[in-house]
């Protein structure tokens, strides 16, 4: 069995522990890696320059699939080029809760490398069934993909 870890700390930088003022700011090391400092979505009482979890849990979906995408391709002799994803989660708030996650990848293939979309859509769907994050997740992801035949803008 596999096993990952963080470590996360936070401290208190404001004279009082009032919720509308005390800092969220903390920071995630990871092991051999760098830091990242995090803060509270938007929703909340956030500092820009930092990212949310829920950035962070999108990213790391994106993430998943990007490595499992690619594995997929290499393995079946389709060459990648660029891969571009867009993706967002809407949240309800009332019931705190994440409804949804959507990512939108744009995969641009080496010419005469390129699946049908058919295909695609099945690389797709078995980079989903094997992707870790997305199997440990039950909020509803949806995979939009599509193909660019040009170099992706960022």
């Amino acid at each position: 069995m596999l096993m990952y870890n963080i470590h996360l700390q936070w401290e208190r930088e404001t004279e009082d522990f009032n919720y509308r003022t005390y800092n969220r700011k903390h920071t995630v090391f990871f092991n051999g890696g760098p830091k990242i400092e995090i803060n509270s979505s938007s929703n909340f009482i956030r500092n820009p320059q930092f990212h949310s979890p829920e950035e962070l849990l999108i990213a790391s979906l994106s993430s998943c699939f990007l490595l499992t995408f690619l594995a997929l391709c290499s393995k079946k002799k389709y060459i990648v080029n660029s891969y571009l994803d867009q993706g967002f989660c809407h949240i309800n708030e009332h019931e705190r809760v994440i409804t949804d996650i959507v990512l939108s990848p744009i995969v641009l293939f080496e010419q005469g490398s390129k699946p049908d979309k058919t295909t695609m859509r099945e690389l797709f769907d078995e980079a989903h069934n094997l992707c870790f994050i997305a199997n440990s997740l039950k909020v509803p992801i949806r995979i939009s993909p599509e193909f660019a035949d040009t170099p992706i803008e960022k």
